[in-house]
């Protein structure tokens, strides 16, 4: 009897040791975890890009620059905690917008019918919309309308980038280099970025899923940065996914803004077609296009000195771990001991890597430059030039009679029947020209760097 007393007085100290072992473990972790949130906060501050939180289907407004943020309707993953698993988002960016000229009104109705498509094809990422309002805009945000609009599907979230301080900076060039603010939203553990004139034609989570499989499927299949090559170019500004992280959000920025100061030095067009945002590529690395011959040492592709060749810079030279696709085939490129290692795997049947899951293998894409049936060039359409839907008269142009026309305009239809919102359209007008250019470039270079790289600081 008294053995048994002495085993319990022995047990139950045990117990008190291990919960006093347990409470300092919780402090220490705790400690750290303010002072990583305090870290990475200062991250954040030091390009003007603060956290913030979504509000479940609701839009944030911020209209400084100070208030460039992040949002998250998961409050575990904030940051200083854990980073986030398997939360994707799908990221679209609309510029120059102004209620006043409306030059915007197509690409907002675009977003809104591809979070229409993806929601319907039971995609569980987020769509987030980067919204930045124009200069010369009376108003801090999109119309009430225009918000209902997008917010009609419960997988949208509404973010306004601050706008920027000049006239001088609302260019094509600036507007193609915000695109890398997807590596800022750091609650998502990818982000699949899309032009806002492509419309999904299938949910594109097979991507992400191949990326970051749930543990019990096996490794991934492909690495946490993807780009496709396009025609004459190595990358495709308008299609790819990114791994976001507040490191990789601020070493961007400064990639950008060190070439942007070299820039300064430089003979017109001001852009050193040998390092391009800052490596030298050897023969025996060449970049490649679709097309054959399309290939070479220089950056001197088209936007090469822009987001298709930062986008390129930044996956195969800075991060090193990327995955390429291009027709029946995706090369997967990582680094290991050191040394730069190439893994391709195919993707030219229904076996294949992308086409295996895609549910649009088979089905000729629209655009007929890249005919193909491999994913994922069959599940989206990019609507390049005057070509996009909401530029088309819808009773007499023949365009508007193919496939995915229609769907996008039945799409249209049915969603401005759920909001009792009709949207107009301004014709053949975009906000800041077709593609980017030299001048544009440099005129804005010049004017940051006058005012400290701070574009969003009003002169």
């Amino acid at each position: 009897m008294s053995r048994q007393i002495g085993n319990r007085k022995l047990a139950n100290l045990i117990l008190i040791f291990c919960a006093i072992c347990l409470s300092c473990s919780m402090y220490n972790v705790f400690v750290l975890h303010c002072k990583d949130t305090s870290n990475s906060n200062e991250v954040f501050s030091a390009y003007g890009f603060k956290q913030f939180q979504f509000k479940e289907n609701a839009a944030i407004t911020t209209t400084t620059a100070e208030s460039l943020s992040r949002e998250s309707s998961d409050k575990t993953h904030s940051q200083g905690d854990e980073m986030p698993f398997r939360k994707w988002a799908y990221a679209f960016l609309a510029g120059g917008c102004s209620r006043e000229n409306r030059q915007h009104s197509g690409f907002i109705a675009n977003i809104a019918i591809a979070a229409k498509i993806l929601h319907e094809q039971n995609s569980t990422a987020d769509v987030v919309a980067l919204i930045q309002m124009s200069y010369d805009s009376k108003h801090d945000t999109l119309s009430d309308d225009e918000t209902k609009f997008l917010e009609a599907m419960p997988n949208v979230k509404i973010k306004y980038l601050p706008r920027f301080g000049s006239r001088v900076y609302e260019n094509f060039y600036a507007l193609m280099m915000e695109k890398f603010q997807i590596l800022g939203l750091v609650d998502y553990s990818r982000v699949l970025f899309l032009d806002s004139d492509v419309q999904p034609l299938a949910s594109l989570d097979y991507i992400f899923d191949l990326s970051e499989p749930l543990p019990e499927n096996g490794p991934a299949v492909i690495e946490e940065n993807f780009i496709i090559r396009w025609s004459a170019e190595p990358s495709a500004g308008g299609f790819f996914m990114l791994k976001p992280s507040a490191e990789n959000y601020k070493r961007s920025q400064e990639i950008i803004i060190e070439t942007e100061k070299k820039a300064l030095d430089l003979p017109w067009p001001h852009w050193d077609e040998v390092e391009g945002f800052g490596h030298k590529i050897a023969p025996s690395d060449k970049w490649m296009g679709i097309k054959p011959k399309k290939e070479g040492t220089n950056w001197t592709w088209h936007g090469a000195f822009a987001d298709q060749g930062f986008l390129y810079h930044w996956v195969r030279y800075e991060k090193g771990n990327v995955s390429i696709a291009y027709q029946q085939q995706i090369d997967n490129y990582s680094i290991v001991d050191g040394k730069v290692s190439i893994k391709t795997l195919p993707n030219d049947d229904s076996e294949g890597i992308l086409n295996k899951p895609s549910s649009m293998y088979g089905i000729t894409p629209w655009n007929k430059n890249y005919r193909t049936k491999s994913s994922p060039w069959c599940d989206f359409v990019h609507y390049i030039g005057t070509g996009k839907p909401w530029n088309l008269d819808r009773k007499t142009n023949p365009k508007v009679q193919e496939p995915n026309y229609l769907k996008w305009y039945a799409a249209l239809d049915e969603l401005e029947k759920m909001t009792n919102v009709k949207m107009e359209f301004v014709k053949h007008k975009t906000p800041y020209g077709d593609f980017p250019v030299s001048k544009q470039r440099i005129d804005y270079i010049k004017l940051k760097a006058k005012n400290n790289w701070d574009v969003f600081k009003k002169v």
